[in-house]
C-alpha cells in the first residue's frame, strides 16, 4: 500500500515539510512519536490535500505511517550528514543545526545519539550494507508503486515488469537525448535475464509458467519481506501487498466487528419498526371495521384485498 495518484509526490513533499518543521528529532521510529503530534502533522498536511481519517481509519493510518516513517528516517539521515560536515568545518557543530531543526533537538541528537558508540556501530553496519548494493534506481523520490499507478491512470494499462525495470534503471537525461544508457552494466545484465526468462514462460512446453513476481526473485533475489524490482514489501508471491503489524491487524478486526455490530443493531431497529407499524395498521383496520368503515376505502391501509387475511395475521 502506498500514496498514489497524480499528486502523490506533492503529498509526500507536504508531509515531509511538516515532519521537518514539527516532528521531534529523536532516535525512535515514526510510530513511537506521540500520537497527538503525528495526528497534528497529518492534519496540517490535510489542509492542502484530503488525506482521509487518520485517527479512525486503520488502513489510511497504515498507508500514511509507512510513508511518514520513510520521510522521518530520511530527515534524520540528512541531519546526521550535516552534523558530519559541521564537525569538519567548524569547532562548535552544536551551534550549527540544519534548518528547520530546532536547537534543542539538534543538541540532543549530538550528545545523546550521534556521539554514542552504539550509534556509530549501527551507522558503520549501514554503510557496509550499502556498499554491497549493486546499483540504484533512477526513479528519484517517487516510489515504484506511485509511478506504476500514475502510468496506469495515463495509459489504462499495467506496465510489464521488464519494461518497468528498464524505465527505472536507465538514465533519464540520456533518454531525452535519444540514448539508452543503463545505470551500470549489472542492471543491463539483469534486464536481459528478466526478458529471457519471461520469453521462456510463453513457450508451449511450459505448462506451469512462473509469474513476473517469481521471475523477479529468480533474477534479483529476495530481501526479507521485500520484492526487488517492484519497490514493495511482500511476504510471499500472493496478492497481499504489505503485511500489517499485530496491533494494526487487531485494530482492523475491531473496526470490522464494530461495523458488523452496528449493521446488526440497525437491522434489529428496522425489524422492530416494521413490526410496530404492522401492529398500528392492524389496529386501524379493526377500528375501521368496528365503526362500519370499509378498510379498503382508507388509502394505504390494505395493499391488496387478496392478502387481507395474511395482513391480519389470520394465516401463517
Amino acid at each position: 500500500m502506498a500514496i498514489v495518484g497524480g499528486f502523490a509526490t506533492s503529498v509526500a513533499n507536504t508531509i515531509g515539510e511538516n515532519i521537518r518543521q514539527n516532528a521531534p528529532v529523536r532516535d525512535i521510529g515514526w510510530r513511537e512519536i506521540d500520537f497527538g503530534i503525528r495526528e497534528s502533522i497529518i492534519l496540517r498536511a490535510g489542509q492542502t490535500f484530503e488525506l482521509g481519517d487518520y485517527k479512525n481509519d486503520m488502513v489510511i493510518r497504515h498507508i500514511l505511517d509507512v510513508k511518514c516513517q520513510i520521510l522521518y528516517t530520511n530527515w534524520k539521515s540528512r541531519l546526521h550528514t550535516h552534523y558530519q560536515k559541521m564537525k569538519k568545518d567548524v569547532p562548535d557543530p552544536e551551534n550549527h543545526p540544519l534548518a528547520p531543526c530546532n536547537q534543542d533537538d539538534w543538541v540532543f541528537m549530538i550528545k545523546k545519539v550521534w556521539r554514542k558508540k552504539t550509534f556509530k556501530k549501527k551507522s558503520k553496519r549501514g554503510k557496509n550494507a550499502r556498499k554491497g548494493l549493486q546499483y540504484n534506481h533512477t526513479s528519484g523520490s517517487q516510489s515504484f508503486v506511485a509511478r506504476a499507478n500514475k502510468l496506469f491512470a495515463t495509459t489504462g494499462k499495467e506496465q510489464p515488469f521488464s519494461e518497468m525495470f528498464k524505465d527505472t534503471h536507465i538514465r533519464k537525461w540520456k533518454v531525452k537525448e535519444g540514448e539508452e544508457v543503463w545505470i551500470n552494466e549489472k542492471a543491463k545484465q539483469h534486464y536481459d535475464e528478466i526478458v529471457a526468462k519471461i520469453a521462456e514462460q510463453s513457450q508451449p512446453e511450459v505448462t506451469n509458467p512462473r509469474s513476473e513476481e517469481q521471475i523477479s526473485i529468480d533474477v534479483l533475489g529476495k530481501r526479507s519481506g521485500y520484492l526487488k524490482g517492484y519497490g514493495i514489501h511482500k511476504t510471499s508471491y500472493s496478492a497481499k501487498s504489505q503485511s500489517f503489524s499485530n496491533s494494526e491487524v487487531l485494530a482492523l478486526k475491531k473496526v470490522v466487528e464494530d461495523q458488523a455490530n452496528t449493521v446488526a443493531e440497525q437491522s434489529k431497529v428496522i425489524a422492530d419498526q416494521a413490526n410496530y407499524n404492522k401492529k398500528i395498521v392492524k389496529m386501524m383496520f379493526l377500528m375501521a371495521t368496528k365503526c362500519g368503515v370499509d378498510p379498503a376505502s382508507i388509502p394505504g391501509l390494505i395493499p391488496n384485498t387478496e392478502n387481507e387475511e395474511n395482513f391480519l395475521g389470520l394465516q401463517d
